[in-house]
């Protein structure tokens, strides 16, 4: 039997996509689907995301998001029907967290049907979002940890308070959720239309760009996208 007592904090993810793309992989995503970085919001930018893209994971300063959304008495989200969830409940595993909302919310687009992602979806399907939030922790640990030490910066000690958050927004049945660890459920933020311009990566920037970047236009923040890879290996297109 699993020890779910285990409470730890992890090391903290690269914003990476290569390094995003290869955890996925190692879970149990098919190779044929990967991450990239999103290098604006513009037309011309968001030509070079590769199509479609089913998934959104955004990295912004906390604190300053959390005071605004402290201020607004902005949704913590609630649990609903059809929309895979899990409490964040190690800390600095925001980034894992983002992934797993992403991918879990897409599997039959993107699984390969075996591996540790099919496993984890059986023994979580009737556990609530803390005890998937547990049951992560321990069962993906060891993939962790190995993905923890790649990217192109020095990894950062698992002691570390990190100021940056990860958050995944999906869209199921047409219908697009903020998903965040910290919150108590799936936020309902927008859906999904027809043509590219109801498209759901056109509807991702249109939120990301209305919540996040205009309240906060000389932060940083970083976007990476869910779709096809290049079958060259080059997703850069």
């Amino acid at each position: 039997m699993q020890n779910l007592s285990i409470r730890d904090d992890w090391v903290g993810l690269e914003s990476n996509p290569d390094v995003l793309t290869e955890y996925a992989h190692k879970l149990g995503v098919d190779e044929s689907w990967g991450f990239v970085d999103v290098f604006g919001l513009d037309e011309e930018s968001l030509k070079h995301v590769p199509d479609p893209c089913v998934g959104m994971i955004l990295l912004f300063p906390f604190s300053q998001r959390e005071a605004h959304r402290r201020s607004h008495g902005t949704s913590r989200g609630r649990p609903t029907e059809g929309v895979w969830f899990m409490r964040q409940t190690v800390g600095n595993a925001c980034g894992a967290v983002a992934l797993m909302h992403t991918v879990m919310n897409c599997m039959d687009r993107v699984s390969k049907g075996s591996g540790k992602l099919e496993g984890f979806r059986k023994d979580a399907k009737n556990a609530d979002p803390r005890q998937r939030g547990k049951l992560f922790s321990v069962a993906m640990r060891d993939v962790h940890v190995g993905m923890a030490s790649q990217g192109q910066t020095v990894a950062p000690k698992a002691s570390d308070n990190l100021d940056f958050h990860f958050v995944s927004i999906v869209a199921v049945d047409d219908v697009l959720y903020e998903l965040d660890g910290n919150n108590d459920g799936p936020i309902r933020v927008g859906t999904v239309g027809k043509g590219r311009e109801g498209s759901f990566l056109r509807c991702v920037v249109d939120y990301i760009q209305k919540e996040y970047i205009n309240p906060f236009p000389d932060s940083h923040f970083s976007m990476i996208s869910l779709g096809p890879r290049d079958p060259k290996g080059d997703d850069s297109q």
